[in-house]
């Protein structure tokens, strides 16, 4: 499979013909890439050059605090690209976070500076693709804002029911939740370790909140209050 057939898949291409996304790749310098499962894609810092659409695998995303350990911020899956904040915000020219693959994953690359010269002398089907961007980045600006709201959370309880609760909102409030991490993923991404976040999780199901196999949980429902 080329990369024009990749790319085809994506949701940063929906809406475009098969032509329109060949002349694409073709103008963005578009190429394949690979990704061990462990290997480090970006550093934090790092000059930033391309755009990352992701065709398969997974990636974490890190933020590295002065004198800490590494935060895990958001996961990355299939159909995001990496890097389009950057495209648009060119003050910024590095990486704000460490991007680990954490499956073995496939990438297109594309030349970030092309991509904004082709936004500034927009082709007809531009439009769509700049309607498919801001769709992607308004589901990055809700990740970021559900781990701030997660993180203000004074508890590691707390944090824990916010952020399945959070889950829950965006599948259409079933109670049942598939966390996108396993319990070692899930501890950084609360930057606590792996034992709290466990005497965490089993305090909520002592208390009848929720319910866990693996990483699926079931949250009870509430007794409504008293009219």
């Amino acid at each position: 499979m080329n990369v024009t057939e990749l790319a085809n898949k994506k949701k940063a291409f929906l809406g475009l013909t098969p032509d329109d996304v060949n002349d694409l790749i073709v103008r963005l310098n578009g190429v394949e890439k690979t990704f061990d499962k462990g290997e480090i894609i970006a550093h934090a810092g790092m000059e930033v050059s391309r755009m990352l659409v992701v065709v398969s695998g997974r990636l974490h995303a890190y933020a590295e605090p002065p004198g800490e350990q590494p935060m895990l911020v958001r996961e990355i899956a299939a159909d995001d690209v990496l890097g389009l904040w950057l495209m648009l915000t060119q003050e910024i020219a590095c990486w704000p976070v460490t991007i680990v693959a954490v499956e073995d994953t496939n990438l297109i690359s594309l030349d970030m500076e092309r991509a904004r010269k082709l936004i500034a002398n927009p082709q007809p089907y531009v439009t769509r693709l700049l309607a498919n961007t801001a769709k992607m980045l308004a589901s990055e600006l809700l990740s970021v804002w559900r781990k701030m709201m997660v993180m203000s959370e004074q508890t590691i309880e707390a944090r824990v029911m916010a952020y399945l609760t959070e889950l829950d909102s965006e599948t259409g409030r079933t109670g049942d939740v598939v966390a996108p991490f396993d319990r070692n993923h899930m501890a950084e991404y609360f930057h606590v370790t792996r034992p709290s976040l466990s005497r965490a999780i089993c305090h909520l199901r002592d208390r009848g909140l929720i319910t866990w196999h693996r990483n699926m949980f079931h949250l009870t429902p509430r007794p409504a209050p008293p009219q």
